[in-house]
């Protein structure tokens, strides 16, 4: 009995080669945007004065030199100082506002959230030349005042986003069943759904600090020449001429930046599982 055996069809090779096609696109993607990273991260333990690739000798110099500048520690401490601030007032306003959107019968609520959320969707180069203007105006622009407002202003559209829909998950149910038994809407609120939504504020915090921590954009025309944060000073250091101590810096600005956002991705996973 003789049985006809054919071989894999056109449609079998294509798939297989769509399958060839798109794992080799990924690698070449993942090498594109890892690559950098790491000859960063290995530059950083070079113990030459000049950048160079292979580095003649291995070490700690640019971390020594890092940490013994009183240049790159200002820079340091006023990004860790401006971000802070910044993204408690981005919670002290924002947080309000979420619940006026999600929680009350306020009107024109959608184009509150539209105006709340413009900073985001706006040009930067554009929005921060509007703020110059502003802040020249009421002649407070390159100081810390400006920047601060800055900041805080371009992290309430994040925590909205980020708290919005967690307190959309939370049913008002709980908020009705405290006011019948005697609390008020203030206290309902403030004692059941804010201390339900806590990881996501504090989630909302992470991403407002990141955000102004690593900006590098609204610095350049609100800071002036006398405030100087990380990222500005990492701008200035390429723009005069390369230092390798940015390596360093750049190594640890990664892990900081990857490690603040993990935690923040971790809280929000803990939101949308304990509301699902």
């Amino acid at each position: 009995m003789n049985v006809d055996r054919k071989g894999p069809s056109i449609g079998q090779h294509a798939a297989k080669a769509v399958v060839v096609a798109d794992t080799a696109l990924r690698t070449i993607v993942t090498a594109c945007l890892y690559a950098p990273v790491i000859l960063i991260v290995v530059l950083s333990f070079a113990n030459g004065t000049i950048l160079r690739f292979p580095p003649e000798s291995w070490g700690f110099r640019q971390y020594r030199t890092l940490f013994g500048s009183s240049y790159w520690l200002g820079a340091m401490r006023t990004s860790l100082e401006v971000s802070a601030i910044s993204a408690a007032i981005a919670l002290a306003v924002g947080v309000p506002v979420t619940i006026a959107i999600y929680r009350t019968r306020l009107p024109f609520k959608g184009l509150i959230q539209l105006i709340a959320l413009s900073p985001l969707v706006l040009p930067g180069v554009a929005y921060a030349l509007s703020l110059y203007t502003i802040f020249v105006a009421a002649r407070i622009e390159g100081s810390m005042k400006a920047l601060v407002l800055t900041y805080s202003v371009l992290g309430m559209p994040l925590v909205i986003l980020v708290v919005g829909p967690a307190m959309a998950r939370v049913s008002t149910d709980l908020e009705l069943v405290a006011m019948t038994l005697g609390a008020s809407r203030t206290r309902a609120i403030l004692g059941i759904t804010l201390r339900m939504l806590a990881p996501a504020v504090g989630a909302a915090f992470i991403f407002a600090f990141i955000f102004a921590f690593d900006d590098a954009v609204f610095i350049n025309f609100v800071g002036g020449p006398t405030t100087v944060t990380l990222s500005k000073a990492i701008f200035d250091s390429v723009k005069v001429g390369i230092d390798p101590v940015i390596t360093a810096v750049a190594t640890l600005l990664m892990v900081t930046v990857g490690l603040t956002t993990g935690v923040a991705f971790a809280w929000r996973r803990h939101v949308w599982t304990r509301y699902r």
